[in-house]
This record gives C-alpha cells, structure tokens and sequence, in this order.
C-alpha cells in the first residue's frame, strides 16, 4: 500500500505530463501536469483516445502511425509538435512504454515532456550562427566581388548582343516586323525586313502619321490610329488591333499591331514598342470558318442559322413576305439506288437551279438533307406566289433528270406567309413543313399554301400521338378478334387480332397511321405479339384446341433489328408453338428493299410463323410478288371482292383463286358482308372467309362463346 501511495504522489506531481492508457488507447488516468500542459480539465480527458486529445483531425494520422509502432516495438521516443486545446502547438519529447501481463498488453503509460523552450533556444542560436556565419562570407566576398564585377559587366554585355540577335532571328522566323515611335516627337523605326516589305524610306517619311498613310488601308488607319491615342491618353493597357497593310507589290495583308510603352528609371514612357505580325492566313480562316457557320457546305448557299437571322429581321421591321419550304420527292430512293455520291451531286444541282430563277426579292437556304428554304421578302399575294411555286416545279423537272430513274425529280412546296399565317420563327417552318407535308401526301409534285385546317389537322395528330404515348406506358391498348371461317366447313378456323384504345374512341384508321409515321408503332407491335401469344397460351391451359391467331406487321416491325429475337422469346416464353402465330404483312414492306425483305421473310418462315399477304388486289404488282415471296396464304381486298364478284366479272375471281391454289396458296376474302358473296366463293372453292356476314371483331368474352361454332348450322 505504502509502494502504491509513492508511486501516486510520484505520478501526479511529476514534472512532465504523464498519461495511462487502456490496449485501446483510451485514457485511464492522467496527472496534473498533463491537464495544465494541454489545457484540459481532468474530465475531458478520461475515455477519450489519446491522439484524439493531442492532435487535429488533420494532422492525426502522423500520430496514429507513432502509436501503431508503440505497441509493435513496446515503445516508443520520439521528439515531436503536439496541440493544446486552444490548438496552440508546444514541442514535446514523447516517450511510451506499453505495460504487459503475461503475454497480454494491459495498457500503457504516455510521458510528455515540454521542449518548448529548448527547441526555441535551438532555433534562436542557429540563426546566430547563420549570421555570423553571414558577416564572414560577406567580408570574404568582398575582396571577390570587386574582382568579379567587371567579369559580370562583361557577360551581361555578351548576353544582350545574343538576345538580340536571338530576337531578331524569331522576328525573322515568323514573318514579323518591329516597330517603335519615339514618345516625343512622334518618329517612327521600323525593323529592315518590315521596312523593305512595304517599301518605305524611313529617312524620307519618318512621322508615324506619314507612315500610316502611306503603307496602312485608309479604311483601318484611322482604327490603329485611336489604339494609338488612347493609350497614349492612358485609356487601354496596351495597342491592340488588326489592319490591313499595303506590300511593295500593292497586295493588300492582314497584321497584328501590338505594343506598349518603354519606361525610364523615374517611370516616364520613353518610347512606344511593339510587333506587327502577319495574320493574312489566320484572317483568310476566320473568314473560312464564318462563311461555313452561315452557309451549307455541301452547296455554298446560306444555311439555317442564316435564314433565321435575316427572317427573325423581317418580323422585328414588321415586314411581310413569304416562306417557302421545298422537299425533294423519293430523294431517299436516289441516295438508296445510286448511292450518296450521286445524291450530294443532285442537290447541288437543284441548288444552282433555284438560285438561277430566284428574282431579287427571293433568298434560296439550305435547311438540311433534301430540304430548301425560299424566303420571298415584301410578297404575300397568293396569285404572284403560285407563278413562283410552278415556275420552281417546272425548273426541276426539266432540268434534272436521273440515269436509270424514269421519272425527273420532282418537289413538293409547303407555303406560308408572315404575318398573315404568323409571325414568329418556329411557327412559320412549323407551318411550312405542315403544308410541305400537306403536298407530300396529296400526290407530290405539287405547292400547298398553309390554312388553319391544315393546323387543326395538325393538332389533332399531335392529340392522339401523346394518347397513344400514354396508353404504351399504361398498357391501355386490347385486341378483339375476328373470326376467319373454313368456307366449306362452317367453322372457326383462326382468328385475326385487332388492335383497340381503352376508353378511347378513335378508329384504328386514324391512330395507327399516326403511329406508323413514328417509332410508336414498334412497342405497339411488341404488345400486339405478347398479347395475342398469351392468349394463346391461356386457350392452351384451358385445354381447348388451339386456333392460329393472325397479327398485322408494319414495314417498320419488319425491318426491327430485334424482331427475331423477340418474337421467338415471347414464343418461349408462354410456350406456345410458333405454327400458331399468323403474320399478315402487306406490299408496302416490297417497296423499300426486295432483297432485304425476302431474306426477313424467309427467317420468319424458318421460325416456323405463318405468312399471309394482307389487302391483296390493291397494289400493283400483286401478281408478280406471288412468285417469290414466302406467303402461305393470300387475303383478298374487299375492293377486289367487289370488283369482281359480280357475275359478269366472276371468271376473273375464279381465275385468280385458281392461280394462288396453283402457287399453293391458301385465299381468304375479306370483308363479306351477304350470303351470295359466301356461296360464289365458296363455289369458286376459296378456303376462308372474313367478314360482318359471319361476325364482327369481338371482345375476348364473346370469342370463347363461338369458339366451337359452326357458322353455317342454325
């Protein structure tokens, strides 16, 4: 006990802060010189970690490293800055000693001792010693210094004979010039090689305004002129600017004037100095890059951005004009047969045909791709408008005609007047491309004026784009199905899947169309194939015997890189057998790419889906494409139905269905709608029939209830 009390009045009144730690390195007692050395209270300091009370947070990972080698080695000694509370550093001998039971670490004891003092004496006596050491190597430089200034004086002399010629070879080197004007009386140097460029005898003309008279544009004098005097009058930091200088052979060049003053030891300017560099290439690429910003590349004519300026110019004078936009018909056909050399070759064609008949008042533009702007200033008046539109359509057509096309080019014109129509940028092309479009659809070659009908048109496309939008993301499409009847048996033989808007009354005619002419139709055809594939599959867990389900295919779905891949992973994944699925395409997906087309009917074909050719009889070429493409089954046209089925025209309906049994065809006519219509076909031994006379599409609930009927008893 007596040994315990010793070492307590030895622990706390120790002179040097002393600190016992846990193997945590948490404080488990300190002494009264530690809580006076750092400045806190006895409180403060039990449970924290030591290095925590001792070091910020910036600095602990220094310490962190010391107690890491404490408690490898057992101990540690180590002089080094630790920080009061007040974040004050003190210089501190650190000396810790782990204590040990056993092979265990209990803990350990941390002795701080404050060297302050001592570190500062240190410091305090090297500086002694550096200046004394100082005053010695000053009275030994002495005697050297004065015998090495004349050698200094000498070099410093050779080195500014080099920099000169150094500098003098770069002005050289980068086709530059020097110049100087004295500040006083206004004379001017300049470098030889400047001087021998512009041709000029300084000793004869010596003012800097003669100077500039003579070798400087007129129009620019007077821009390096007032550089010149504001900064002379202490307005601008330095002469700055771009003119335009006379050569000895009169050709006009681009410089960089540059400079600024040259001080004397009291600060006063002694002279103006500066460089002139020849910028002609970098001006002629500034141009370059300026014209390529406003004009088309491809034909040199302004281009967009140009048009809205001069437009955007026109509404803010409260002028009145007319917008033209003028789209190539089939231009992709062009580009797809004979390549995109021979397109870009056509446009700049048609460009030079346009800016040939353009009249003064009219401005041709590049828009884009196969796309022209025609801006007509101070004309609005329809009649004058319409000899313009027909004198462009003539020029084309017959001015270009293309190698191994049959047909010249041809354009279709959207017009606009502003502000008649409107008068603000984006609504005027908006209007433009309604009435291009206008043009497009309603046979091509041809002019549209815009009208607010073509707006509401508009709209309401717009409108039922953003429902179809909204119905994709939440699934607020069904199908209904029509039945396809076996025309000798009565019964059910497949049926075809019809697309519907939930809660939504507009026709299929209008909302698929819209659909089609946007990459909506592609996940609206992936919900067609997943429903009608799990229907499937439901009839097949009810245990009814299935009947093919017919989908409808765009030209669209047809060319989707991932069509395959999908329609086989739907198939798998209900596990319905892919004989089941029926796709109808029609002859419009033949038009883009023949080749193309066959080889993606063919990988259908291979998947094991059944092909039908829809809306047979409408087209051209129908007979022709019989030949070639894979097709199970062809689907007659009600307009062929009825063309044809009328008694003094039957031979030809008989005929055709005999050709497609020939070709081992299945036919189906659609939209029969009388029972003479059944019983002619059904003589003329078509094999199915599609129509009002035997159902309407239906809803999923009535399909279940004539799925096993037979049509043909009562």
């Amino acid at each position: 006990m007596e040994i315990q009390k010793r070492y307590q009045v030895l622990f706390q009144n120790s002179p040097d802060g002393i600190v016992y730690f846990d193997k945590d390195y948490k404080i488990l007692e300190v002494n009264k010189t530690f809580v006076k050395l750092f400045g806190y209270s006895y409180e403060e300091c039990i449970g924290k970690d030591l290095d925590d009370m001792v070091m910020p947070v910036e600095k602990r990972n220094k310490a962190k490293e010391k107690t890491i080698e404490l408690f490898r080695k057992g101990i540690v000694d180590v002089e080094d800055i630790r920080y009061k509370k007040t974040e004050d550093p003190i210089y501190v001998n650190i000396r810790g000693i782990l204590v040990r039971v056993g092979n265990q670490i209990e803990g350990g004891y941390a002795i701080y001792t404050d060297i302050t003092e001592k570190i500062r004496y240190k410091e305090e006596l090297e500086l002694v010693n550096e200046d004394l050491e100082a005053i010695v190597h000053q009275l030994i430089a002495g005697e050297e210094e004065l015998q090495t200034q004349y050698a200094e004086i000498q070099r410093y002399t050779e080195y500014l004979e080099e920099l000169k010629q150094k500098y003098e070879i770069a002005i050289k080197g980068i086709d530059s010039g020097i110049w100087e004007v004295d500040a006083e009386d206004e004379r001017v140097y300049l470098s030889e090689n400047f001087a021998k460029l512009v041709s000029i005898d300084l000793d004869e003309t010596s003012n800097i305004y003669e100077v500039l008279d003579k070798v400087v544009v007129p129009e620019d004098k007077n821009v390096l002129l007032r550089d010149y005097k504001r900064y002379k009058r202490g307005e601008k930091e330095q002469i700055y600017c771009q003119v335009r200088i006379i050569d000895k052979d009169g050709k006009v060049r681009w410089f960089l004037v540059s400079g600024k003053g040259v001080t004397n030891r009291d600060g006063d300017v002694k002279a103006l100095h500066g460089v002139l560099v020849e910028i002609s290439q970098i001006r002629k690429q500034e141009e370059k890059i300026k014209f390529l910003a406003y004009h088309d590349s491809l034909t040199h004519l302004p281009n967009r951005r140009k048009f809205i300026d001069i437009l955007k110019e026109e509404i803010e004078n409260n002028k009145k004009g007319t917008v033209m936009l003028l789209d190539l018909d089939n231009f992709k056909k062009v580009n797809d047969s004979l390549g995109h050399a021979y397109g870009d070759e056509l446009i700049k064609k048609v460009a030079g045909i346009l800016v040939d008949i353009a009249e003064d008042k009219m401005t041709v533009f590049r828009f884009g791709g196969d796309e022209f702007l025609i801006l007509i200033k101070n004309q609005d008046d329809p009649i004058e408008l319409e000899e313009y539109a027909d004198n462009i359509l003539l020029a084309l057509q017959h001015n270009i005609v293309i190698t191994e096309i049959e047909d010249s080019i041809s354009a279709s014109i959207g017009i606009v007047r502003y502000p008649n129509d409107s008068n603000t940028i984006d609504d005027i092309l908006m209007r433009a491309d309604i009435s291009m479009y206008q043009a497009k659809i309603t046979g091509k070659n041809r002019y549209t004026f815009f009208n607010q009908e073509m707006m509401n048109q508009f709209n309401e496309k717009i409108e039922v784009e953003t429902i179809i939008r909204k119905a994709i993301s939440n699934e607020d499409f069904n199908l209904v199905y029509q039945p396809i009847i076996n025309t000798h048996t009565g019964d059910v033989a497949s049926f075809e899947a019809l697309l519907r808007l939930k809660d939504k009354n507009i026709s299929p005619a209008i909302f698929i169309p819209i659909a089609e002419r946007s990459d909506l139709i592609l996940s609206i055809g992936k919900f067609v194939i997943k429903e009608a594939v799990r229907q499937l599959s439901q009839w097949k867990k009810e245990g009814r015997e299935l009947k093919p389900i017919a989908i409808n295919l765009s030209p669209k779905q047809l060319y989707d890189n991932n069509l395959l891949k999908f329609l086989k992973g739907v198939l798998d994944e209900y596990g319905v057998e892919l004989s089941y699925l029926e796709i109808e395409i029609t002859e419009r997906v033949l038009v883009k790419n023949q080749v193309e087309t066959i080889k993606i009917l063919n990988q259908l074909k291979d998947l094991g889906v059944s092909l039908s050719l829809d809306d047979f009889g409408t087209g051209y070429s129908s007979f022709n494409y019989l030949t070639f493409i894979p097709v199970d089954k062809i689907k007659l046209d009600k307009c062929l139905i009825d063309k044809f089925l009328e008694m003094e025209n039957i031979k030809v309906m008989d005929s055709l269905i005999t050709l497609a049994h020939s070709l081992k065809l299945k036919v189906v006519a659609e939209g029969i709608e009388r029972m003479e219509q059944y019983k002619r076909l059904r003589k003329g031994n078509c094999d199915y029939i599609q129509g009002y006379l035997f159902s309407k599409p239906l809803k999923l609930n009535e399909v279940e209830k004539i799925y096993y009927k037979n049509f043909l008893q009562k």
